[in-house]
């Protein structure tokens, strides 16, 4: 699996992001829908707000004439310090060092947390929050509706860079507790990814040893240290 997708989910989670409607009009983030805006700064501020938190969720792989993959997650966060595993690869994070854990090959790649922020396809906190002042969405709510008992909000999120990769994002928001739902994002090779919260806690005790990686708890592994490159 793609690591720009497993890191997708995080940049789900923790950014907020300008969304553009689908109508072709809407250009730039002053084309947003003020509603939506309102919305994603609440829902925003509410998990900043959180001194840390643990996110077990589901990512559903939807790629045209394949079967469904589905691959269940955790996601622990601390600042900008952080720890997500998936059953083929983990990534974590103790803010100065990024480790990529490929279980499949015994293989971990240590990279430079400052720089790898700087890579496109990496979605770590500090190029999330870049994301977001760059004005690279516009926002508008779609719809509401009733979906298992909670009123939601779809928000549709268009990319303003003609050039994505994705055509659109739809974050899924529940109103009233102002937790996300579902994103789904959808890319332009027909393909479907969509990110899950299935349970989130928040303010709760994390080891600390929970944002570091401990290579001699696996034998033979091969470390790429990458870190100056």
């Amino acid at each position: 699996m793609n690591l720009k997708y497993i890191l997708f989910a995080f940049f789900c989670v923790f950014t907020s992001f300008t969304l553009v409607a689908q109508n072709n009009a809407y250009q730039t983030v002053e084309d947003s829908d003020p509603a939506a805006t309102k919305l994603l700064t609440k829902l925003k501020d509410k998990y900043e707000g959180f001194s840390n938190m643990k996110m077990d969720f589901s990512l559903e792989i939807e790629i045209p004439e394949e079967d469904m993959i589905i691959q269940k997650g955790k996601i622990f966060q601390e600042g900008d310090k952080f720890y997500m595993d998936f059953e083929q690869q983990s990534v974590i994070s103790n803010g100065e060092k990024v480790w990529i854990h490929l279980k499949n090959n015994n293989e971990v790649q240590i990279h430079s947390a400052e720089a790898l922020a700087d890579e496109e396809n990496f979605m770590s906190p500090q190029n999330l929050l870049k994301l977001y002042e760059s004005d690279a969405f516009v926002f508008a709510i779609s719809d509401e509706m009733i979906r298992d008992g909670k009123t939601v909000a779809l928000i549709e999120c268009k990319p303003i860079d003609t050039d994505s990769e994705f055509s659109k994002l739809r974050l899924t928001v529940d109103t009233k507790n102002l937790d996300m739902v579902s994103v789904k994002a959808f890319s332009k090779d027909g393909s479907r990814y969509t990110f899950l919260n299935d349970k989130l806690a928040s303010n709760i005790d994390i080891p600390s040893d929970k944002f570091e990686f401990d290579a001699s708890v696996f034998p033979d592994i091969y470390v790429e240290d990458m870190t100056d490159y």
